[in-house]
This record gives structure tokens, sequence and C-alpha cells, in this order.
């Protein structure tokens, strides 16, 4: 067994599921010291209403979609305007998946000391599906790992076996490293074969241009010299 050493796919297959542990528990992470700042933060305020004056929608490919929503409250008769979102360090963006429009009443904390300090619930609430997102896949992440752990035998190679592999792995890499070139190579030369053609075009028509040109010119000056040879015979 002391010959024997783990196969590059193994290898690149922890290394992603490590990779995907620490992306997730990012986000448990994020989502804790978010929802504690929020906590305290809220701790000395009071709730309101707001109402939504602005709404800057965003949308993503992929179907994600956010909105930056700004709404105006008043506090003891002085009105704000001002962005939804949490006054913290780290937050959750409000207007994440939100489909929010003008008119549209929402609930915020706002600061009795400093009324323009606020706190938007909904921040908690995007926060908690992020949550919920991380510990699923999260889960699924360690189960893989597991697998893998549990299956490592299956990954073992000999020294031999591994160079062979690298050495495949380098001709596969070189063959489309060469194909990528090849494709270049093939699009420099129709790009080419294009400037040629356009190119030729614009001779065309440059050339049908002064050759138009030059008979109107050659026109005008026949017609000129007709008239002037027609009045000298009469």
């Amino acid at each position: 067994m002391s010959d024997l050493k783990y196969n590059r796919a193994f290898k690149k297959g922890l290394a992603a599921i490590l990779f995907c542990i620490i992306l997730f528990s990012s986000i448990v992470a994020f989502f804790v010291i978010s929802k504690i700042q929020y906590d305290q933060l809220v701790s000395d305020m009071e709730l309101l209403e707001a109402t939504i004056v602005d709404v800057d929608s965003h949308v993503r490919r992929r179907g994600l979609n956010w909105q930056e929503i700004y709404i105006e409250y008043e506090v003891d008769g002085i009105v704000y305007n001002r962005e939804l979102k949490t006054d913290t360090k780290i937050s959750f963006r409000a207007g994440s998946g939100a489909h929010f429009s003008v008119g549209e009443k929402v609930q915020i904390f706002y600061n009795p000391q400093n009324p323009e300090i606020i706190a938007s619930p909904r921040s908690v609430s995007v926060g908690y599906f992020w949550l919920i997102f991380a510990l699923l896949f999260l889960g699924i992440v360690l189960f893989a790992l597991s697998w893998m752990l549990k299956s490592r035998h299956k990954y073992l190679v000999t020294q031999d076996e591994y160079d062979k592999e690298g050495e495949e792995l380098k001709r596969i890499k070189l063959a489309e490293k060469q194909q990528k070139k090849q494709d270049k190579l093939e699009r420099q030369e129709e790009r080419k074969k294009n400037n040629k053609t356009v190119r030729k075009i614009l001779k065309i028509v440059l050339i049908s241009i002064v050759a138009l040109i030059g008979a109107f010119l050659l026109f005008h000056f026949f017609r000129g010299f007709i008239r002037g040879l027609t009045s000298y015979m009469l």
C-alpha cells in the first residue's frame, strides 16, 4: 500500500468539495453575524410603516432579480426619504427577490434618537432564505464528502498509473490547446476573407462613384462645348 496514491480525479473532487464547504459555511457565518447585528440594532428601535415612492428593478439572466426600493416615512412631523435597507455593516439585500411597486406599504424599524437610521425586517427574511439554501447544500456536500472518504480505496493507483494518467491529461490539454489555436487561425482566416470581400466591394463602389462623377463632368463639358459650337456656327 505504500506505493499507492490517490488519483487526480479524487484530489480534484476533494478540492471541489472543500471549496463548497467553505463557501456554504461562509454564507451561514454571514447570516449569523448579520442576525446578531440586526438584533442589536433593533433593540432600541420602534416599528413604523413606510410608503414606497420609487423602485429600480434589476433582472439577471438566470431569473434572479432584486430591487432598489426607496421609501418615505414620517417621524415627529418630519418626512424622511431613503433606500430601504438595514443600517448594519453586514446585511442581506432587502430588495432581493422583491416585487414591490410604488405606493405599497412596508414595515421598518427606526431609531427614535436618529430617525434616519432604519432596519428592514425583510433583510432578515432574505437572510433566512440564504441560510436554508446554504444548510441544504452544505448537507449535500458533506454527504458527498462522506461518500468519497468511504470509497477512497477505489481511487488508489500505483505510481505508474498515476504518471500514465498525468501523461494522458497532458495529451488531452495539448490537443485542446492545439484545437483552440487551430480555431483561432480559422477565425483569423475567415476575418481576412471577409475583409478582402469588403475591400473589393468598397473598391468597386469607389470606382463606380468616380466613374459617375467623371461621366457627369464629361457630359456637362461636351454639352457646353456643343452649345458653344452651335452658337458659333449660327
